[in-house]
């Protein structure tokens, strides 16, 4: 698969992808009564199952889990390609990167369990520390 084609199928999955998160979140907080992080809550949940969901049907015969990181170096056929572009990194990366940390832990958990470690904790705490870091950064230069 050419780069031109493969970015056509991120763009096209990611569009997709980008307003159903709209949506999704749209109708949970006017459908229920529930706080706004909900929304993200429930957008997290049905991405991660949409890219597991996704990966099993689209790499059906693969069923070493140990090798299942290093996918991008032995996917050989188009439609596998794109589809991977399309559903994987367009839909649902656009949809919530969550999916995305979600399917790496799941790699990591074959095994690798001081790496799933380090990638759980050390992203949720990171990425909240960076929030929080860039949230007062924000507040002490344009306060």
């Amino acid at each position: 698969m050419t780069t031109f084609v493969s970015f056509l199928c991120i763009m096209f999955g990611g569009a997709l992808g980008a307003v159903c998160r709209y949506f999704t979140q749209e109708l949970v907080i006017r459908w229920t009564k529930l706080p706004g992080w909900v929304s993200i809550f429930f957008v997290n949940i049905v991405g991660s199952f949409l890219i597991g969901l996704a990966m099993a049907s689209l790499l059906q015969k693969t069923t070493d889990l140990q090798h299942l990181g290093r996918l991008s170096l032995e996917l050989h056929t188009r439609p596998l390609q794109e589809g991977l572009a399309i559903m994987a990194v367009g839909f649902c990366g656009a949809y919530t990167t969550f999916s995305s940390f979600s399917l790496d832990n799941y790699f990591l958990v074959h095994g690798k369990y001081v790496q799933l470690a380090l990638n759980m904790l050390g992203s949720l705490v990171g990425a909240f520390l960076a929030v929080w870091a860039g949230w007062s950064l924000s507040q002490m230069v344009f306060a």
